[in-house]
């Protein structure tokens, strides 16, 4: 998943970063890399603390629109890192910093959103997206076992589950409405994600990223 969110973040970049006089040429993918680290990582911080239903909520199409990605809960955080990482590796003030992560932060994210919905494009689906973030392998059926969570031999497909929430169609509570808070009733909680995430915290994706920042 991280090359093909650092390739959707450089294509998406050409304002914020490529073009931008504040970011040197030469560390373009750097900073690419910074923006794809804040992204993953936030994502994975946000299972790790049993934000599931912010993460899968973002897919619903319920805010749509950036503005409305920006809204989501968790999605201020994963900017607040940005803002911090390209004031530390570039000396920007936090003015410029925040310019560039409060614009590039919400437009990557709802393009991922846009093309793990659309079944014509393959470049994302959700099972990998969440298979990744939490270390977790894809079973032949499509789900993902995730760590402490038995899911059946097929594991949990959140493929569906995202259907079913971009529909109407999942009411676990029986409340007559439909809400993530349905979720806790059909999938529980992460167990085990918040050790894999700290593992691949830190300088973890970024080591990762070598080969395509330049080392």
């Amino acid at each position: 998943m991280l090359e093909q969110l650092f390739n959707l973040i450089q294509s998406e970049s050409e304002n914020e970063i490529i073009n931008n006089p504040a970011i040197p040429n030469e560390h373009n993918n750097h900073a690419i890399g910074l923006t794809t680290d804040a992204i993953f990582g936030g994502l994975q911080g946000a299972l790790a603390n049993g934000g599931l239903k912010d993460v899968l909520g973002m897919f619903t199409g319920g805010n749509a629109g950036n503005a409305g990605i920006a809204s989501n809960p968790m999605v201020s955080g994963i900017v607040n890192n940005l803002v911090g990482s390209l004031m530390k590796k570039f000396g920007l003030d936090s003015s410029t910093a925040g310019s560039i992560a409060g614009s590039i932060i919400p437009k990557v994210l709802g393009r991922l959103v846009s093309k793990t919905n659309d079944e014509g494009d393959s470049s994302f689906d959700i099972n990998g997206i969440i298979g990744a973030l939490t270390g977790s392998q894809s079973q032949p059926g499509g789900g993902v076992q995730l760590p402490g969570i038995q899911g059946g031999g097929s594991g949990i497909d959140f493929g569906g589950i995202l259907k079913n929430l971009t529909s109407g169609g999942l009411d676990a509570n029986h409340d007559g409405q439909l809400g993530l808070d349905d979720l806790s009733g059909v999938i529980g909680g992460l167990v085990g994600g918040k050790q894999q995430a700290q593992q691949q915290s830190g300088g973890g994706v970024m080591d990762m990223l070598k080969g395509l920042i330049g080392g």
